[in-house]
């Protein structure tokens, strides 16, 4: 624990002080004093010397000064000495629970953060919980980076080509050499499919029927050579004359010989 402070020197509101040996610290010790008495930079020497940061001391060296603050507090038997901007050894234990601690964890008069609600916990943890929430943060910041360029790495994969895969099963697919001769199989079985549909839609074929036929007629005609018909020709032709009269045969006979009608004159 804290045992004494043995000096301050070129800090704040300290110029050069040693306090009497009856200033000793005891387990509960009260420190108060008016505003602007250096309350504030005991606390900020306090910060310094838990967390080996030598800057809370810098910060408040005395205007003026010509040489650095040179502290020496005792804590658990040993001193600690901050001098030339250096502590000669820290004291982790102790926790600090002020202005400070609850601005950059709880809250800071109206303004209330999300990293302030994160924070209310520490309040109770101390710095051990602080200096651990960090540690979280930093692994909390590293995820969301690492998972922002997952995202954009998702995003460079167009969605037509990953179908109706999301891109984690879409990246775990493998690949396959025989993929262009499965694709072009795949088209043409589409191209049949789509075809038999086509046949499908068309009207059906339409019926139609036989003309009737004399089969005994057509017998008779089948039966009929090539003499036969020459031979119902001339009886025809000569059933014709007869109807011409006498001299009919003679004048078919006569008119014959005439020249063609085209060569026959008008006059």
């Amino acid at each position: 624990m804290l045992e004494r402070i043995h000096l301050l020197r070129n800090i704040g509101q300290f110029d050069n002080v040693s306090p009497a040996q009856e200033t000793a610290l005891t387990p509960f010790s009260l420190i108060y004093g008016e505003n602007g008495r250096g309350k504030t930079t005991l606390a900020a020497i306090l910060r310094s010397l838990s967390t080996n940061n030598p800057t809370f001391v810098e910060e408040r060296k005395r205007l003026g000064a010509e040489h650095a603050p040179h502290i020496i507090i005792e804590n658990a038997g040993a001193q600690c000495i901050c001098q030339n901007g250096a502590w000669s050894q820290s004291a982790p234990n102790i926790a600090i629970f002020d202005d400070l601690f609850v601005t950059e964890n709880v809250c800071s008069g109206i303004d209330v953060q999300a990293d302030h609600r994160r924070g209310l916990h520490e309040l109770i943890l101390g710095a051990q919980g602080v200096a651990l929430n960090e540690t979280l943060q930093t692994h909390v910041q590293r995820i969301e980076a690492h998972n922002i360029d997952l995202r954009k790495l998702g995003d460079a994969i167009p969605a037509a080509a990953r179908g109706p895969y999301k891109v984690d099963a879409f990246c775990k697919l493998e690949q396959d050499d025989e993929i262009e001769a499965k694709i072009q199989e795949a088209e043409r079985r589409l191209a049949a499919a789509k075809a038999s549909d086509q046949i499908r839609q068309r009207p059906g074929f339409q019926e139609f029927s036989i003309p009737d036929f004399d089969i005994d007629d057509l017998g008779k005609v089948l039966d009929l050579s090539l003499p036969d018909i020459e031979q119902e020709a001339v009886e025809k032709v000569q059933a014709h004359i007869s109807k011409l009269g006498r001299a009919g045969e003679g004048w078919i006979g006569e008119g014959m010989p005439w020249p063609a009608p085209s060569r026959w004159s008008t006059g």
